[in-house]
Formats: C-alpha cells, structure tokens, sequence
C-alpha cells in the first residue's frame, strides 16, 4: 500500500470529524446540555480487506449532501475554511490509488461514520 498517502486519508476524516464534532459542542456549551463528544475508530481485517471506520456523535450530513460529498470542490464550510478537496482527495486515494472502497453512513443530529476498505494485497 501507499501508506503515506492512507494516513493523508485518516487525517482527512479526522479533521473533518473534530470540525462536525466541534459544531455540535460549540452549540451545545449554550445550551449546557450533557453531551459528551466521541471519535470512534475501529480497524479488522476480513478476508482479503483491511476494514478501517472512523465514527463519530457530531452534527451528521443529510442525504442531499451525502451524494456531494466526495465530489471536488464540494464544502459545507465557511468560505476560507475548507477548499472542498479533502473528501475527493481521499476518495480517488482509496478507490484508484488502493482499488478499495471509502463510504459514508449519516443521519442529520447523529453522527457519521466513514467506512474504508483496502485490499491487503493488489
């Protein structure tokens, strides 16, 4: 594998995970609620696949945005914060570089959690 290139791709879904986790525990410190932020990373192997998820309790993506957002230049960001090329950088990292597979599972006010999919030999 190209594993500088796959720690460029963990890295991408981190930051955006602490972004999404941050936008909830921003909103959150007003309100004094008891929510406790969480980054869930899990590794397995199956089979052939090394399986890498990385989850996490912040704002969640709605489905309209889901379908966008692997496409370049795509953000949900604030102009000057995002470029909109992390995600589409990752995607073409996992899917062409590695012929893996890198999803994306959410519910708007639940989280998201990424799925990567790697074979462990080409």
């Amino acid at each position: 594998c190209y594993h500088v290139e796959l720690n460029l791709v963990f890295l991408i879904i981190l930051a955006n995970s602490i972004d999404a986790i941050d936008a909830v525990a921003h909103a959150q410190s007003k309100s004094q609620a008891q929510w406790q932020p969480q980054l869930i990373v899990k590794t397995a192997v199956e089979g052939a696949q090394v399986l890498v998820s990385i989850a996490d309790n912040g704002e969640g993506i709605d489905l309209s945005t889901q379908s966008r957002i692997f496409d370049p230049f795509f953000t949900t960001k604030p102009v000057g914060t995002g470029t909109g090329m992390g995600l589409s950088i990752a995607h073409k990292i996992v899917v062409d570089r590695h012929k893996g597979d890198l999803s994306c599972e959410s519910l708007p006010g639940e989280g998201t959690t990424f799925s990567i999919e790697v074979p462990q030999k080409r």
